[in-house]
């Protein structure tokens, strides 16, 4: 016998997502907790590696809700990227996974509808949504939504007469990178949203280091970028990663964590940020006489950026 759904109370949620071993605030847990209970639709930005779709499938997981991860390709321009298209030629619809949860969301609530017990929850994430043009190719489902928060119910056409409900029990959630590389949003899209930017707090970013001796080195750095130019969890992560592997082949921990600066934390330093400068001799003087490599790359791109305003690692 399948028991009915029950969600659980948010101290059990935190203390699962705990569990997972990710590192989240309670405070960004809480807002995206409401987030989602105020408008069902959320967006998350921050850097790339900064966890914002670890978050959304950890909770989802707390949750015990369904789960739907659909990349966004640069190319997508039309509402048929996302939600599927109708072939005349063999008459029939060819649903995208996006389309295809949404159906499964809408059969599920009309299933516990008439089974008189509470829906279980649909969580659809529409990962770097900004790596599209999203007016192109995400108005319709966005009218949906927008009818769906302020009615309680709503529809999208597919095609013809093939309209699938957007339920009350379905989420919607979009991870936003901020670089060069990303698509503006137009206001219509965070006027519609709930949008947290994702961050983590110096001591949880200390916490995640699983190295005792590359701690201290790596919480100076972190101290002399984050207001510039702040790395993730995800590069602490590999960095972790490089130190032991590189135990295990008798390399020191001085030496691999110079290689992990060169080659996770400078190329992110980059532009013509006034600050740039003040950053780059702090950096200097945390590497000088300690991690040569690191220090002869700062030292270049200190000049380059005095010579002519402009830091680039390449």
């Amino acid at each position: 016998m399948t028991l009915a759904y029950a969600e659980p109370k948010f101290e059990e949620i935190c203390k699962s997502i705990d569990a997972s071993g990710a590192v989240f605030s309670p405070d960004l847990l809480r807002r995206y907790h409401l987030s989602l209970k105020t408008r069902r639709f959320v967006i998350l930005s921050g850097t790339s590696g900064s966890g914002k779709t670890l978050l959304t499938r950890v909770y989802a997981d707390a949750v015990k809700a369904h789960y739907c991860l659909v990349p966004v390709a640069p190319n997508w321009t039309t509402n048929e990227d996302l939600l599927g298209y109708f072939n005349p030629l063999s008459k029939r619809y060819f649903d995208t996974d996006f389309s295809l949860f949404l159906r499964r969301a809408a059969r599920a609530y009309r299933s516990a509808v008439d089974a008189n017990e509470d829906p279980e929850p649909f969580h659809l994430v529409l990962d770097e949504m900004n790596l599209a043009r999203v007016e192109y190719y995400f108005a319709k489902f966005l009218s949906g939504m927008e009818v769906l928060t302020g009615a309680g119910q709503a529809q999208v056409t597919l095609s013809g007469t093939d309209v699938v409900d957007l339920t009350p029990n379905l989420f919607f959630v979009g991870t936003v990178n901020v670089d060069e590389t990303t698509q503006g949003f137009a206001d219509k899209i965070f006027d519609r949203a709930q949008v947290i930017e994702v961050t983590h707090q110096r001591d949880e970013v200390a916490s995640r280091v699983q190295h005792p001796e590359v701690q201290d080195a790596l919480m100076q750095i972190w101290d002399a970028v984050n207001d510039v130019t702040p790395f993730s969890i995800r590069i602490v992560d590999e960095i972790n990663k490089y130190v032991a592997e590189a135990s295990r082949i008798g390399v020191p921990w001085e030496d691999a964590f110079d290689d992990q600066i060169i080659q996770k934390i400078l190329p992110r330093i980059k532009g013509t940020d006034i600050r740039l400068g003040v950053m780059l001799q702090r950096l200097n003087d945390i590497t000088a006489n300690r991690f040569p490599r690191s220090n002869s790359k700062i030292q270049h791109l200190n000049h380059g950026f005095h010579s002519n305003g402009i830091v680039s690692f390449f």
